[in-house]
């Protein structure tokens, strides 16, 4: 099964109005993400702090030695 990764909604640039485009997503502290977004048209920059998804971090951990009783 592939995972596919969900959609990034791009705000909309609070001076101007035009949909602002993904700039870099960085790590901002455990289990979250900062994610810059910059406006074409005027440089203004947007950045939302997120959680990121609590699976994809347990990955390691899900496909390790450690299994279930049986």
């Amino acid at each position: 099964m592939e995972h596919f990764p969900s959609a990034i909604e791009r705000p909309t640039c609070k001076r101007c109005g035009i949909r602002t485009m993904l700039a870099r997503i960085t790590p901002d502290g455990p289990g979250y993400e900062a994610r810059s977004f910059a406006c074409p048209t005027c440089a203004h920059v947007v950045i939302e702090r997120v959680a990121t998804d609590p699976i994809e971090q347990c990955k390691a951990w899900l496909s390790g030695e450690l299994k279930p009783p049986g």
